[in-house]
């Protein structure tokens, strides 16, 4: 009898053992061949997914477009550095070749040398990232679509010094636009992240939109303009500048989360603070001299953009800074933070890498969403031939070197966040307009849609979605002038946080081959856009409930700049042009600048200022802003100004404030210190 019950036992145990090896290779060859792999379907293009999901290398491979650079040690090294980075800067002219046209002798007061606006609208993308370390003797200048990165965990991890100016942004065209001054109007489109730098001339950074410098320490002053030339911006966020901030000349400016260590000064129309500590200017309507300064000292909330660091072994790793609530620690919402991030490995990162194929694009990238991967875009341009969907609660698109994602051509939007997905981080990227099939515009394209109609989504007030350093581009850098949308971003979710965005219709575009400037008083360099062309109506859309826009920039569309429908919005820094190019018929239509919804009960927004430039036609708008008369609507420091050409905005809310009376009003701004426009005194 035992030795029956042995041998049973040993044939059950057998029995046992090749069941599992038959399930395991079933298993494999479930996974392994095309026919069983579960498939998401989506036409012929949509990515498949499996049931595994593997690695990505780390430290993965990186395509030219980025440029990893380590400390020099010596002399010869640091010469080495220095005329490599040079390649990566904006192409020079000197006087002795631009005078040398000319018998006459080059006048004595121009600078020797002065970078062009040659690569305005190239297709090159760069990301510039520098090694932990200490960099000296290293001086260059930042060119269009370049972002410098430091790679340490904190902006000290990576120091510039013993330079002249370090990285910096100078004028351009100093021998065609208002010589010998220059122009930092169309500096945009290049950035520094994540360093620190103590240049003996002060830190120079002379730019407009677009370029923005966050997680930086200044060790020095800051000089955000260039002599006389005019300017535009800007974006300082997340920073320390131990010397003085001087704004110059520059038109508008926001500084978030910024500590002064010896203050701030100049600056022209509208600065505005939120969250900063030090030597912070006091509050000012504007109305006496100097710029109105709108300042928010108690902030709700500061949600900081992901960055990528580097480790000793070289494996890269994605740092998401976790959202920060005023209620939880005050200390959290104010100044700089360098710290307290969460950590990811790069392996469950996919770097994208660009091709010219838009349904590889789509494919490529789609898949590694699918998966749950964070993405991060390698400096190119991306056309798509889908959207590409975020599924996943707290996934990461990040953008390097202004990775410049194209419209699919059907008029769907470049990203779309599905509703009901908390904590998605997007930052860092370009959006640009195609040339759509349909001739007439679709009504609901767009580049981003965060959410869909009538899908009601109050997003998580604990997990906040992010939008950072987004760039939307509406015709500029292509030979077509038919690219177009309907609206740039449509935020149909609530509880997002917008950390500096720019809505661009183009105001100028680059011209074909041996085109001539159809405006060369204004430009020689580009066509200026005329109507018809870059259509766009309406720069940005919000329906959801509780969302914060913390630097926004939109300008030229077609109607209203920006509608917002959603309660309990909140806007810090707000910048418009209206467009240069449409007639009376705009005006007559009663577009505005800023429209708050009239069924919005509560909504408040500080430092407003909308400009108007009607260039072709005399077009007289009856005001600028545009909102319900509600005790919950609450607006400071609003103001237009006439820059230039035709027409005029003639009040700044509701039809209430002061506008402009002649030419002689040009560039002077009419201010509102709030809605009421009681005190509506001008400077």
């Amino acid at each position: 009898g035992k030795r029956r019950r042995r041998r049973l036992n040993r044939f059950v145990k057998l029995f046992v053992a090749l069941t599992a090896a038959l399930l395991v290779i079933a298993s494999i060859l479930w996974r392994v061949l095309p026919a069983n792999r579960e498939q998401d379907t989506k036409g012929a293009m949509d990515s498949s997914k499996t049931d595994t999901v593997e690695d990505e290398p780390n430290p993965p491979t990186l395509p030219d477009s980025i440029q990893i650079f380590y400390p020099p040690k010596t002399q010869q090294e640091i010469a080495a550095l220095n005329a490599e980075l040079s390649k990566f800067s904006d192409p020079i002219i000197t006087k002795e070749e631009f005078f040398g046209k000319t018998t006459l002798p080059p006048p004595p007061n121009y600078p020797d040398f002065t970078y062009t606006s040659d690569l305005h609208f190239t297709s090159k993308r760069t990301a510039l990232l520098f090694a932990p370390g200490v960099y000296e003797g290293i001086d260059f200048e930042v060119s269009y679509y370049t972002s410098v990165l430091g790679l340490g965990a904190k902006p000290t991890d990576v120091l510039f010094t013993n330079c002249d100016k370090g990285p910096h942004v100078d004028a351009i065209n100093k021998y065609t636009s208002r010589p010998p001054w220059g122009s930092a109007l169309d500096n945009f489109w290049r950035s520094v992240e994540n360093i620190a730098t103590n240049p003996k001339e002060g830190m120079r950074w002379a730019a407009s939109q677009a370029a923005p410098l966050r997680r930086v320490h200044v060790q020095s002053d800051l000089l955000l303009y260039d002599g006389d030339a005019w300017a535009s911006g800007g974006v300082l966020a997340n920073a320390i500048v131990d010397g003085k901030v001087n704004f110059g000349g520059q038109q508008q400016y926001l500084l978030r989360n910024v500590d002064l260590k010896q203050g701030a000064v100049n600056g022209a129309w509208s600065l505005v603070l939120v969250g900063c500590r030090g030597e912070t200017p006091l509050e000012n309507n504007g109305f006496e001299s100097g710029p109105s300064i709108s300042v928010d000292d108690s902030p709700k909330l500061r949600i900081e953009k992901p960055f990528i660091t580097m480790k000793e072994n070289s494996e890269l790793e994605l740092r998401v800074p976790l959202a920060k609530f005023a209620q939880s620690d005050h200390d959290d919402i104010l100044g700089s933070q360098f710290g307290g991030e969460e950590v990811r490995n790069f392996t469950g990162v996919k770097l994208g890498v660009p091709s010219t194929d838009g349904a590889d694009n789509y494919l490529s990238l789609q898949k590694s969403l699918d998966e749950g991967k964070d993405l991060v875009l390698s400096p190119g341009e991306y056309p798509l031939a889908a959207s590409l969907e975020v599924k996943h609660p707290n996934q990461v698109i990040l953008g390097l070197g202004y990775a410049t994602l194209k419209a699919p051509v059907d008029g769907s939007p470049c990203i779309l966040v599905h509703p009901k997905v908390p904590g998605v981080r997007i930052a860092g990227i370009m959006l640009e307009a195609s040339v759509l099939t349909d001739n007439n515009m679709p009504s609901s394209s767009s580049l981003l849609q965060w959410g869909m109609p009538g899908v009601d989504d109050i997003g998580d007030g604990t997990n906040p979605g992010l939008l950072s350093d987004i760039f939307c581009r509406v015709g500029g850098a292509s030979y077509d002038r038919h690219v177009s949308t309907d609206v740039m971003i449509q935020l149909y979710s609530g509880n997002i946080y917008g950390d500096n965005l720019w809505l661009w219709r183009a105001d100028h575009v680059k011209l074909h081959p041996g085109e001539e400037a159809n405006f060369p008083h204004i430009s020689s360099y580009y066509r200026q856009t005329v109507m018809g062309e870059c259509q766009v109506r309406i720069g940005m859309k919000v329906y959801g409930r509780a969302v914060t826009m913390i630097g926004l920039f939109i300008e030229h569309t077609t109607e209203d700049q920006l509608i917002w429908e959603g309660d309990d919005g909140y806007v810090a820094f707000y910048q418009c042009e209206l467009p240069y190019d449409v007639d009376q018929s705009y005006a007559d239509k009663s577009f505005v600048g800023y429209r708050v919804g009239s069924d919005v009960e509560s909504h408040t927004a500080r430092g407003v200022g909308i400009y108007s430039n009607f260039r072709d036609f005399d077009v007289n708008v009856a005001t600028a802003i545009s909102l319900p008369e509600s005790d919950g609507i609450v607006m400071n420091n609003l103001f237009t100004v006439y820059l230039d050409n035709q027409g005029k905005i003639n009040s700044v809310v509701n039809g209430k404030g002061p506008g402009p009376a002649s030419v002689s009003d040009r560039g002077r701004p009419f201010r509102c210190s709030d809605k009421t426009c009681q005190n509506d005194i001008s400077d």
